[in-house]
């Protein structure tokens, strides 16, 4: 059944991140969005299944009190967009998604199949992420830097890259110590996937990568006593600067950060949006055609809320994010130690970080978008933390 688990959720991860190929100049075609939302609902569709016949809709014990309390505000976030699409004579479709979609599929289903064993989703997330590494390689030549691959933009190609190594990294110290060919090709996927990163130029993405591989090295010190993280970022960072990748990363990363600086305008414009999406406030919003009127869209999730669906929502959504984090923290400190602890925190994080840049909640999303959801229904419900850690998930990388 785990085999099939993997299957189905890299499945899903690839064809949510489909929507990453397009872009507001080169909007993805009719085909492509079809196949998109097909093999996604096949998808849903069999978790459904498989979830209605082993549990019949039982319903969950929250975690704790704040874990209800966060439950709470997301339904009181997705009542708010929904008034705010009723408001402005629309049918509140994406009020009804945040509403009832999520928490029963995102919440529970999703997190329901993955109790037992809560490392395939860093596996499938790593596999759907990679292979997009590779098709754009395979595909797209390096011309120019930055590199954008297959994707719509350069920075959709660096998420995507940076979550690979992400997921890759959490892969890596869940595998046991007898993989060693399984932990070498690991490596080498993840060097490929922090090369990407450099390569697209994405500032966001390489400092979620630096932040997030920081914090896991972190957790294997305080939690674990091992140092190995800390050795193996040194020797990869020194071997990166006596090669060719110090090269790239000097013409694209540090010239990407000069020139923006040295303009006046660090964050590429996004402030002028921001600025203005904030005089143009209200309690519930302009309305989702908002952001038409911009060349560029909000680059922010929380400013996206604001504009579209307003003050209110936008606070709530806040909230919710941080006290998720808070949520996250609590259960990496407060559980046994073994190594799948530290991983709901990762995925939070990980989604936050990007939504300070882009616009990451809407219908469906993209495999970090779903991988995200999923990790807040585990956390939120008690019956997805009573299996216990496999056999090899408790002991450190080596």
């Amino acid at each position: 059944m785990r085999k099939i688990n993997f299957i189905l959720f890299t499945l899903i991860y690839f064809s949510a991140s489909i929507v990453l190929i397009g872009n507001a100049y080169h909007p993805l075609t009719p085909e492509l969005l079809y196949t998109r939302y097909i093999l996604i609902f096949v998808v849903f569709a069999i978790l459904i299944i498989t979830y209605i016949k082993k549990k019949r809709l039982t319903f969950y014990q929250f975690s704790s009190y704040l874990a209800t309390y966060i439950f709470i505000i997301w339904i009181l976030f997705s009542l708010s967009v929904a008034l705010s699409e009723i408001i402005h004579h629309s049918f509140p479709v994406q009020g009804v998604f945040f509403l009832v979609f999520v928490p029963f599929i995102y919440f529970t289903v999703m997190a329901f199949i993955t109790k037992s064993d809560l490392r395939v989703i860093h596996q499938a997330l790593f596999v759907a992420n990679f292979l997009y590494i590779l098709i754009s390689y395979l595909t797209v030549p390096i011309d120019s830097l930055p590199y954008k691959g297959i994707a719509g933009n350069s920075n959709g190609f660096g998420q995507i890259a940076a979550v690979s190594f992400i997921a890759g990294f959490l892969t890596l110290i869940n595998l046991s110590k007898k993989r060693k060919v399984g932990k070498n090709l690991l490596i080498i996927a993840m060097i490929v996937s922090l090369v990407s990163v450099i390569l697209s130029s994405s500032r966001t993405s390489l400092l979620v990568v630096g932040f997030i591989t920081l914090i896991i090295s972190v957790y294997f010190v305080v939690a674990w006593r091992n140092f190995k993280p800390f050795l193996v970022i040194i020797l990869l960072g020194l071997i990166g600067w006596f090669s060719p990748i110090k090269e790239m990363f000097i013409k694209g990363m540090i010239e990407k950060f000069s020139t923006t600086y040295n303009e006046g305008n660090l964050l590429s414009g996004r402030t002028g949006v921001w600025k203005i999406v904030g005089n143009d406030s209200s309690l519930f919003g302009n309305g989702e055609d908002y952001f038409r009127n911009f060349i560029e869209g909000a680059h922010n999730s929380i400013i996206y809320i604001l504009g579209a669906y307003g003050i209110i929502p936008s606070i709530l959504l806040s909230v919710f994010l941080l006290l998720l984090i808070l949520l996250a923290f609590l259960h990496t400190i407060q559980s046994n130690k073994h190594i799948v602890t530290i991983f709901p925190l990762v995925i939070i994080l990980s989604f936050t970080l990007f939504s300070m840049t882009e616009a990451m909640f809407g219908l469906i999303g993209n495999g970090i978008t779903i991988a995200f959801y999923q990790v807040v229904g585990w956390l939120l419900f008690t019956d997805q933390h009573k299996s216990k850690p496999k056999t090899g998930e408790n002991t450190p990388i080596n």
